[in-house]
């Protein structure tokens, strides 16, 4: 199967939103939706280039390669009552372009959330990661230096729409901010412990879900909304 983008979580649920609707408004019946593709994809974004910027230092740091491991991504469905559309362990390389993708087809009308375990997996291993590694990037600064961080923490991402609603217009962009993952960092050597707990935790606030209205699997000017942001899984 091919590997979903985490760079871009493109999810075609213009249909599923748009079959929602139409059963309060003489649409369909239930039993006559059929199954639904949805299409998943990743990308990195940089909000404060010049702080920390996707490839080349503007003055801060360049990130080059940014990854992220995981044993499970889950669709929650907006339905209490629906298991989640569940995927495999997945390695993503946040920064590939054109972006990772993956298309799986459910008869979920509507989700309300993506889950991510971020787990070390040995069969998400990619070429160059350090065996094990959860998290892991590579930068350089605005000296040349080249900048290393690497995580094998395990923990869980739960991007939510606000208020329960599902997502609105589709396709969608996962998107993972290196300005504020990587704000503060690297540390001196000395540090090393809390630039790894940093680094770790800074990834809740540096990930949510935006509309990619024109489908160019880019976070273009005009998209900057969040239509849902990573909170603490509960």
């Amino acid at each position: 199967m091919g590997e979903m983008n985490l760079g871009r979580l493109t999810t075609t649920l213009g249909g599923l939103v748009f079959a929602l609707l139409g059963l309060g408004c003489g649409g369909p019946e239930v039993g006559d939706i059929v199954e639904l593709e949805v299409s998943m994809a990743m990308v990195g974004t940089a909000s404060a280039p010049e702080l920390v910027a996707v490839g080349e230092t503007q003055g801060g740091l360049g990130v080059t390669r940014a990854f992220l491991s995981a044993s499970a991504v889950t669709l929650v469905p907006c339905e209490a009552n629906v298991s989640g559309l569940e995927l495999g362990a997945r390695g993503y390389d946040v920064l590939q372009d054109p972006p990772m993708s993956e298309r799986v087809t459910t008869g979920v009308v509507a989700f309300c959330g993506v889950r991510l375990e971020l787990d070390p997996v040995t069969s998400s291993a990619r070429e160059g990661i350090p065996e094990g590694a959860t998290m892991y990037v590579e930068a350089e600064a605005s000296d040349g230096t080249a900048v290393t961080l690497t995580s094998e923490g395990s923990s869980s991402l739960l991007l939510e729409a606000e208020e329960g609603k599902s997502f609105g217009e589709q396709p969608l962009l996962l998107g993972i901010d290196v300005s504020l993952w990587l704000a503060g960092l690297p540390l001196p050597e000395e540090m090393a412990e809390m630039a790894t707990e940093l680094f770790e935790a800074q990834l809740q606030g540096a990930a949510a879900i935006y509309v990619d209205a024109n489908g160019n699997q880019a976070l273009d000017a005009d998209e900057q909304t969040a239509v849902a942001r990573a909170t603490a899984p509960r």
